[in-house]
């Protein structure tokens, strides 16, 4: 036999399924935010390699902010591997650089989801 539930005892359970449904709403949001920060520090990586490696001109204002921005993102591996041929090194680096970001956002972003 089914007892119904009344009165406070209904509403706290109203309660907590609301909460749970907030949560799950914020951990997704976050998982995305996280993954979309990865994807766009990747993005720019790649966009400042591709000017890096054609060459482009390091005194306009899009290409030093993109370089300085790269070089940011990539300090921590930076020196990886070591090459005379600056523009090689400066490829390798920021590639591993947003291989990095985009797997450890997208693992980030699997263990926050819900």
């Amino acid at each position: 036999m089914a007892v119904a539930k009344h009165g406070a005892e209904a509403t706290g359970v109203a309660t907590g399924a609301r909460v749970r449904s907030g949560v799950r709403v914020g951990r997704t949001y976050l998982a995305k935010t996280i993954m979309t920060a990865a994807l766009v520090a990747a993005l720019l990586l790649g966009l400042g390699a591709v000017l890096v490696g054609f060459g482009a001109n390091p005194h306009n204002v899009l290409v030093s902010g993109l370089t300085r921005a790269g070089n940011w993102l990539a300090g921590p591996f930076g020196d990886l591997f070591t090459f005379a041929d600056h523009t090689k090194q400066v490829l390798v680096d920021w590639v591993i650089a947003a291989v990095a970001y985009l797997a450890v956002g997208g693992v980030l972003s699997r263990l926050i989801r819900p």
